[in-house]
């Protein structure tokens, strides 16, 4: 029997481009009127039918820890959850709708037939402040263990466009948890090499993912903002490893020309192959990033970003007829 309902939530439309584990559905509240665009979405774990064994057991670790993730953090940044259980034995999560559009779809980058395109420099410092305040309160979130606050030591993991919804407010907000870590996970459910490998830093090609190379992927999608190009992206797996391998970011044709000292600085040093040369946290770039000429301009950097959203979901409800 298909599910149509999650508890006072009532399934509304499937939405693409959630995963193999999971389906992503536009719900409406039992006291939201009919005539209104629905303001919920709802997550749903249904795993594909060949998934069995460990493979079964790592999918639902990951969906359960993304679920205790999302309900623990408490950020402006982040979806809101209203609603998690199980429902006919599927578990659920219920959270914000964004009335916005991917930042990859603001960027081009799931377009085959356009080009990146690139923002202002006030546009993608606006945007960026936002992310890397959220992502300093994630790195520093602690829980209760048996001798007291305990880091919780939280990776993102999957930083990158697709995983930041821009609203027609101006706001962004971090998405895409399903493939983070912390020490919540059980090591034997974890997917070490988890993640968009065109964001990837250097050290995570074999390696394990830390909040250093969280700091990395921002930095990349930072560059991609402020170049219009992808950075590190090839036309396949292997093209996109080399790139990884190759990019030097002290290589002019690497710059991006007409920054300011504090966002070039940024952009520099994140994008270093050395992890020790990055900054120390999320917090030193949000510090860097609030100095630089360019958050001067974050009020009127919010309004054009909400125009350019709102712009942009226009042209798509219009292809879509």
């Amino acid at each position: 029997m298909e599910l149509r309902s999650l508890g006072k939530y009532r399934l509304v439309s499937e939405l693409p481009g959630a995963g193999e584990s999971c389906r992503v559905y536009l719900v409406r509240h039992e006291d939201e009127p009919n005539e209104e665009r629905p303001t919920y979405v709802a997550k749903l774990f249904q795993p594909p039918r060949s998934s069995v064994g460990a493979d079964a057991a790592r999918r639902q670790a990951a969906f359960e820890h993304e679920v205790k993730m999302l309900q623990s953090i408490n950020h402006p940044c982040s979806p809101t959850v209203h609603a998690a259980g199980d429902q006919d034995g599927i578990p659920y999560v219920v959270m914000d709708r964004v009335d916005g559009v991917q930042l990859s779809t603001l960027l081009g980058h799931d377009q085959e037939t356009a080009r990146p395109r690139q923002l202002t420099k006030e546009v993608a410092v606006y945007i960026m402040g936002q992310l890397a305040d959220a992502l300093r309160h994630l790195h520093g979130m602690e829980f209760m263990g048996d001798d007291g606050p305990t880091p919780l030591a939280l990776v993102h993991r999957n930083l990158n466009p697709t995983n930041v919804m821009v609203s027609r407010n101006g706001d962004a907000v971090l998405i895409g948890f399903g493939r983070s870590r912390s020490a919540w996970l059980p090591e034997e459910n974890d997917e070490r090499d988890a993640g968009d490998l065109a964001y990837m830093a250097p050290e995570r090609i074999g390696g394990v993912a830390d909040q250093s190379t969280d700091l990395f992927a921002m930095a990349v999608m930072l560059w991609e903002m402020l170049r219009g190009e992808r950075c590190l992206a090839g036309e396949s797996d292997e093209q996109t490893r080399e790139n990884i391998t190759r990019f030097d970011i002290s290589q002019a044709s690497r710059r991006v020309s007409g920054l300011s000292p504090k966002l070039s600085e940024i952009v520099r040093k994140n994008l270093d192959r050395d992890p020790g040369r990055r900054y120390s946290g999320a917090y030193q770039m949000l510090q860097r990033l609030a100095q630089s000429p360019e958050a001067q301009f974050a009020e009127q950097s919010r309004a054009a970003l909400g125009e350019a959203v709102a712009s942009m979901l226009q042209r798509i409800e219009a292809a879509a007829g």
